[in-house]
């Protein structure tokens, strides 16, 4: 055998004896204090040491405050944005030309059915008419004198017939002159308020030429656009509340409800009816408009008590006999500044006033009585 060879198996019989003397000596090695190492003991049945396991103690429910209600019969409304609006209004116009000689109104003043608003001059047409009376009676002259020829036999009943056409022209031309001037005094045609004048004394006018705006706000009307989805709960007759903007709280009636769409908005057109006897109301202001469709329980609620669940449902968290959390979804009837009427829920609740953020649906809490909840 070569020497290099048994070098080589020498060199490893010795690091081999040197490892397992190694392994003997960490077996038995002593501690710095002289005790001997500790040796780990394993269980038959398992791979990990044996420990000693803790019994946690089982944590009490949360407690959370709560307040019970009980609910209420609240209008269900239909809530949309309008306008207020006249009755009615017309502008006088002239029906035949002519001066201006009298204008008795002012802007703001209050007229009745047929009080004079404007004259006209008539002068030259009371002349015409003197003209045209005085050529009637000519024709009625003619005529029975035709007549009384053609029953002698002394003319033909052909001209008789035709002085009969005269005469019944000239009463036409006669009757067409007294409308003319009757036309030249304008009237009102209802109780109203003289919006605008539109004209001023001695301006002259022709024919369709507008002198005054006259409006009627009493009752007054309240526009509202109402959405489609809405508009079939909504009939003649349904009472309504108006917020005005300038701060007005009215009541009125539904008195139309359109059929058709507005083909822009695909909304309807609804109108209130509002007595306005004092005229404090105006036209062309903004208003909120609650129209009440049906009656429905509910109960009142602080905003604060309202959450959304995963779905973004609106409702409250409420605790019910078992002490287990219950999220109930409900809809807002109407709301205010100091909370909001819910709709849907049962008549008579657990509501949770504090907490509610804490605890989840299905959760067991401690339910404490809340006497100091403004709801």
């Amino acid at each position: 055998m070569k020497s290099s060879y048994v070098y080589a198996l020498i060199l490893t019989v010795v690091v081999a004896g040197w490892l397992g003397s190694g392994l003997l000596e960490g077996r038995d090695t002593p501690h710095a204090n002289g005790a001997p190492a500790p040796v780990a003991t394993y269980s038959a049945k398992a791979t990990t040491p044996v420990k000693e396991l803790a019994v946690a103690p089982v944590a009490e429910p949360i407690a959370v405050r709560v307040r019970t209600l009980v609910a209420e019969m609240q209008a269900k409304d239909i809530v949309a944005r309008g306008r207020t609006a006249e009755l009615r209004m017309v502008d006088i116009r002239a029906e035949v030309p002519g001066r201006i000689i009298e204008l008795p109104v002012l802007e703001g003043a209050r007229v009745r059915k047929n009080d004079i608003v404007a004259r006209l001059d008539k002068r030259e047409r009371e002349a015409q008419l003197a003209e045209t009376r005085a050529l009637v009676k000519q024709r009625e002259l003619e005529h029975t004198a035709s007549k009384q020829l053609f029953e002698k036999g002394f003319r033909p009943e052909t001209k008789a017939l035709e002085t009969a056409a005269l005469l019944e022209a000239a009463r036409s031309l006669l009757t067409r002159m007294e409308v003319q001037i009757d036309n030249t005094v304008l009237r009102a045609p209802f109780d109203g308020i003289v919006e605008k004048r539109l004209a001023e004394l001695g301006s002259y006018l022709k024919d369709g030429d507008p002198i005054v705006r006259i409006v009627d706000r009493d009752p007054i009307l309240v526009i509202a656009q109402v959405a489609e989805r809405e508009i079939s709960a909504i009939r003649v007759g349904n009472t309504g509340r108006i917020n005005v903007i300038t701060g007005e709280a009215i009541e009125g009636r539904v008195r139309y409800v359109a059929t058709m769409a507005e083909p822009a908005t695909r909304t309807f057109r609804v109108e209130l009816e509002v007595p306005n006897k004092d005229g404090q109301l105006r036209a062309g202001v903004t208003a909120e408009i609650r129209i009440t469709v049906d009656w429905e329980q509910a109960h009142f609620v602080s905003p604060a008590m309202l959450t959304l669940n995963d779905k973004g449902q609106v409702g409250v968290k409420v605790v019910n006999e078992a002490g287990k959390v219950e999220f109930r979804t409900a809809h807002i009837l109407s709301d205010g500044p100091g909370g909001a009427w819910l709709g849907g829920l049962p008549e008579k609740i657990q509501v949770i006033t504090v907490g509610q953020e804490y605890v989840r649906h299905g959760d067991t809490v401690r339910a404490v009585p809340d006497i100091w909840a403004k709801l």
